[in-house]
């Protein structure tokens, strides 16, 4: 089938800690106010880039909102229709005084904040979170793609919905709502409906591709039932639409920047947004026009929060840490509002929260911040009585005296409500700026009845203000997370560097933590442990969530390889009765090793699985027969043909075949059919006649010659394929070993070709002819001959729902799932073909070709999706090594793990691919040793040779009257590159890339040891 998608594997490696916190910023907050528990005053939540979401007890906190009044004149001397900014009417100050939070200043701290619970809810940055269903629920929306709930309670997990980019925000009405709204990248808005019905309506705010600047960056609801939602993003238009029909009601054009924060009344008819501008605008949507634009800001405004029903008390924070409180009741105009300076973290804000006494805010470090709120209403209510008593004495004389005397009562309540004038931010130009007062008597009320009148010295810069709390009353501390990384030139370890400093060694293949270096330089411990080596690329490093993430994709993971002999030594305790022995020069592919043990309890499951499944259509077809009894005559011409005198079932899990490493072949730099290792023979696919490996060795064929068809048996060192294996009881090999082409050299011989070379199939000529530019696909025998058994006990072919069948002339074409459940499916089939349940097909890579590893039980394997029209990746399966093998992980993974993955893990196949040669050339050192013959100095050979097979190599082809040295060819002789000596174990690649350095063929001189 066409693949639309690529899927890839990740697996995490972390390092054990005992601490609970975030390990990278955190993005949102949440406030519970009425936590299940009577032991605790609320809940806090928390949400980070490390894709965990946690919940935190708040612990003797008076977090409870106890909602808000607006302010009345509370002088009985004043009189007057005084409305509040939203036209409000006012309400009394006993009765406002005694429902705020906190009616004489900020209370006393108490209390701390314990950790409750956490959950890797995403393998992205969480970017929002809001609490639902009457705060039993935590929605969380992610880069990963998806929207999803978490229950704190049950630990229960839902993936609501997903976007095609990344998903930015979400938006709840109330705590009753049975829907929730999500924007992303993709310019959608998404209604999604918390019972589990899926999407509910899907806003374009993109027009179809028309606004490329529709990225829903800030979510809002409000109005009536929530029938208002509000979007914004870069096009710095603020969207409102009709939640219910999906229809645009109207659009807020005014800001200048990203809007970055909406909020909108119950009443639904203001709006008040934030934006990148530096701005917080408020808008009427009765009127249909901007209100007020407040400027307390100097920097982007990234988050606002309000509990106030008509948003007249509300919080802001901003890109520069800064985090103001604004209180608009009892003012007619938005520049008279009180605007107080809370606190200034270090660094940007990114979410700000508040409830009772206390505020939360979220930076781009692990750690949350508590800091004291601060209770603006006693300071508003002495605000508001100084501007009603200037528009008073606009139209009425005035004595001095008594504007003193208000003066001082004033100062009196400014003192009570501790808001020192330093921390009171301007919202209008000489509001809260210098005055001619003396000094000892500026207070909130002096300062605010300076008139603008006054004469103001322009050389006098406005103070910057100071925040009311320099220090928060409680840090919750999180813990350190990756942020950097180097991968060494093995590609087998990693340094890395942490939020504190710290620079650990890991080791990709055993996943585990090697050693610390401390507070070093990376780069300087990089260069010190940093190998000669150069290793193909078979993997994707990246600290994006704070951990260590591997990334495997059918590409690339199966590329690189390793000689055995360099980490025999380091390998665990094998399950096998005698310890594996390695060929001389076997190599272990670094992908299969790593999924074959990642996955090993999903291979021990499915086995399993199958062996059920074949015992039980045995047992079918055992009980057909016994109801059918005995036939009345034999048809032999319906029996299935038989291949071999000696054929008997083929052994899964029998003796080891040790095959050949491939590749280890010189060829002359001539066109000709180069093999591929990609599928090497496996044990399902050879006879299950033992073999020795004495005897296999012998059994390496050379490949045919040009003008010669022998087929000669020789032992060969560099032999590359194993062109024909038979067996002393096997006439015919089996099918699948048969379909393996030898490496057969073209047999347009170029004219300077001597017959000789020719003519001799066993010759090291025609065995280096082997290895051209060509390319030898993978030949895997999938055809089965089609045994019809014509009784009426026949045994129908299973059909499911992933098997597409065509019938044609006769001839039946079934494609499969590109995933694990497609490749079983296909397993199936072929038994319900052959009408054969006695073996499995089941081919298992065995410990000699991937050895065993001991992974952390805990260690992470992610499945993620890449869809065509998706800008980023979607989690399919999240489980651990130690759960991939459950009953309820595999029916995930059947569903999630792409073909190739299932095509290795059970018939040990990896997709085809051309090898990757180096060319070069060979010639004697300052005359020391005499040149190679004619045609044979300039060759081309695997990447992966080793410098002592090149010189075995210049040993045999030098003429037999040379002098030669003791020992073997690397003993007594050595390769030389670009004047440096080249290590025996040294790879061509290596050469190429560390010590020639340059284009074109790689020039090698080959000496005597000692020569100078």
């Amino acid at each position: 089938m066409v693949r639309k998608t690529s899927r890839k594997i990740t697996y995490l490696l972390a390092s054990e800690s005992s601490h609970h916190g975030h390990t990278l910023g955190i993005n949102s907050l949440a406030v519970d106010p009425n936590p299940p528990s009577s032991l605790y005053s609320g809940l806090l939540y928390s949400a980070g880039r490390d894709g965990m979401i946690m919940a935190w007890n708040l612990e003797n906190m008076a977090v409870k909102n106890a909602g808000y009044a607006s302010i009345d004149d509370f002088d009985a001397d004043v009189t007057g229709n005084t409305t509040g900014i939203n036209g409000a009417g006012l309400n009394s100050v006993a009765e406002d005084t005694e429902k705020t939070p906190a009616t004489n200043g900020v209370k006393k701290v108490q209390g701390k904040s314990t950790f409750r619970a956490q959950v890797q809810m995403h393998t992205h940055w969480v970017n929002d979170i809001v609490l639902t269903n009457n705060y039993q629920n935590v929605a969380s929306c992610s880069s990963d793609l998806t929207v999803k709930l978490w229950n704190p309670r049950t630990d229960a997990q839902t993936t609501i919905g997903q976007h095609h980019d990344f998903v930015k925000c979400l938006a709840v009405d109330n705590q009753e709502s049975d829907w929730i709204a999500s924007g992303g990248l993709d310019r959608k808005v998404i209604l999604w409906d918390l019972n589990g019905g899926g999407e509910k309506l899907q806003i374009d705010v993109g027009k179809k591709g028309e606004n490329q600047k529709g990225s829903v960056y800030a979510l809002g609801t409000g109005g009536p039932g929530g029938n208002i939602v509000g979007s914004g993003g870069p096009d710095s238009i603020v969207r409102l639409w009709d939640q219910r029909s999906g229809s645009n009601i109207l659009d807020f054009v005014g800001h200048t920047g990203n809007i970055r924060a909406i909020l909108i009344n119950k009443a639904g008819n203001l709006v008040l947004t934030g934006s990148s501008d530096a701005t917080i605008k408020l808008w009427s949507i009765t009127a249909g026009r901007l209100m007020h634009t407040l400027n307390m800001h100097d920097t982007s405004v990234w988050s606002l929060h309000s509990n106030h029903p008509n948003l007249e008390v509300f919080h802001s924070s901003d890109r520069s840490g800064l985090v103001v409180k604004t209180d608009m009741r009892g003012t007619s105009e938005a520049e008279d509002s009180m605007c107080v300076l809370v606190c200034n973290e270090h660094q940007g804000v990114n979410k700000v929260v508040a409830s009772g006494d206390y505020l939360w805010t979220a930076t781009a470090n692990s750690r949350i911040h508590r800091w004291r709120d601060v209770d603006t209403t006693p300071a508003t209510m002495q605000l508001q009585r100084l501007q009603q008593s200037r528009r008073r004495s606009s139209v009425s004389y005035q004595p001095r005296s008594q504007e003193i005397s208000l003066l001082r009562q004033a100062a009196t309540a400014s003192i009570t409500s501790q808001i020192p004038i330093a921390s009171l931010i301007s919202l209008n130009a000489g509001t809260y700026g210098p005055s001619l007062l003396d000094p000892e008597e500026i207070t909130l009320a002096s300062a605010t009845t300076v008139r603008s009148d006054v004469p103001v010295l322009p050389s006098v810069e406005p103070p910057q203000p100071e925040p009311l709390w320099h220090n928060p009353d409680e840090t919750i501390e999180g813990q350190t997370g990756l942020i950097k990384h180097i991968l060494l030139n093995d590609r087998r370890r990693v340094l890395t560097v942490d939020t504190a400093g710290e620079v650990v060694l890991w080791d990709l293949i055993k996943c585990i933590m090697v050693r610390s270096y401390g507070g070093r330089d990376i780069q300087d411990v990089a260069d010190e442990i940093n190998t000669f080596e150069t290793m193909a690329n078979w993997c994707q490093v990246n600290t994006r969530t704070g951990q260590l993430a591997v990334v495997l994709e059918e590409s690339y993971c199966f590329d690189a390889e390793i000689y055995a002999d360099e980490v025999a030594a380091d390998l665990p305790p094998q399950p096998t009765e005698e310890p594996i022995q390695f060929r001389e020069d076997q190599r272990i592919n670094l992908g299969r090793w790593i999924l074959r043990n990642l996955f090993a309890n999903l291979i021990e499951a499915e086995i399993k699985r199958d062996n059920a499944f074949r015992e039980q259509k045995r047992r079918g077809l055992s009980e057909r027969e016994n109801r059918r009894g005995p036939p009345g005559h034999l048809s032999f011409s319906q029996m299935p043909p038989m291949t071999s005198w000696n054929e008997g079932p083929r052994n899964v899990n029998g003796t080891s075949m040790l095959l050949p490493t491939p590749g280890l072949a010189i060829g002359l730099a001539t066109p000709a059919p180069a093999y591929n290792p990609a599928n090497p023979p496996h044990v399902g696919d050879v006879s299950s006649t033992p073999v020795s490996v004495q005897s296999l060795d012998r059994g390496l064929t050379s490949p045919i010659g040009a003008g010669g068809s022998n087929g000669a048996v020789v032992t060969d060192y560099f032999s590359s394929a194993l062109s024909q294996v038979q067996s002393p009881s096997a006439a015919v090999a089996p099918s699948s070993v048969a379909s393996e082409v030898p490496l057969v050299p073209t047999n347009d011989a170029s004219d300077d070709q001597t017959a000789e070379n020719l003519s001799s199939p066993s010759s090291l000529m025609g065995r280096l002819r082997s290895f051209g530019k060509g390319r030898l696909n993978r030949t895997m025998s999938t055809e089965s001959k089609q045994n019809e058994v014509k009784s009426d006990g026949a045994t129908d072919t299973a059909a499911t729902s992933t098997t597409l069948q065509t019938v044609e002339e006769g001839k039946v074409d079934q494609s499969y799932d590109d995933t694990l459940a497609g490749v079983l499916q296909r397993i199936r089939n072929d038994y319900d073909s052959a009408g054969s349940y006695g073996t499995s097909t089941f081919s298992v890579s065995l410990p000699n070709e991937t050895p065993i590893l001991r992974f952390p039980s805990d260690t992470a394997i992610i499945i993620s999706e890449q869809r065509v029209d998706a800008g980023g990746t979607m989690d399919l399966y999240r489980g651990t090594v130690s759960s991939c093998g459950a009953d309820s992980d595999v029916a995930t993974l059947e569903d999630a793990a792409p073909g190739w993955l299932a095509e290795f893990l059970f018939l040990n196949k990896i997709p085809p691919k051309e090898l990757v040669k180096v060319s070069f050339v060979l010639q004697p050192y300052a005359d020391a040793l005499p040149a190679l013959p004619n045609g044979n100095a300039r060759l081309n050979a695997y990447r992966m040779l080793r410098a002592k097979k090149i010189l075995t190599y210049v040993e045999e082809k030098l003429d037999s009257g040379v002098k030669r040295g003791p020992g073997s060819a690397d003993e007594w002789m050595e390769l030389v590159c670009q004047g440096q000596v080249v290590d025996n174990s040294c790879t061509l690649a290596t050469i190429r890339a560390r010590l020639w350095r340059s284009g074109g063929d790689v020039v090698l001189f080959y000496r005597r040891r000692g020569t100078k």
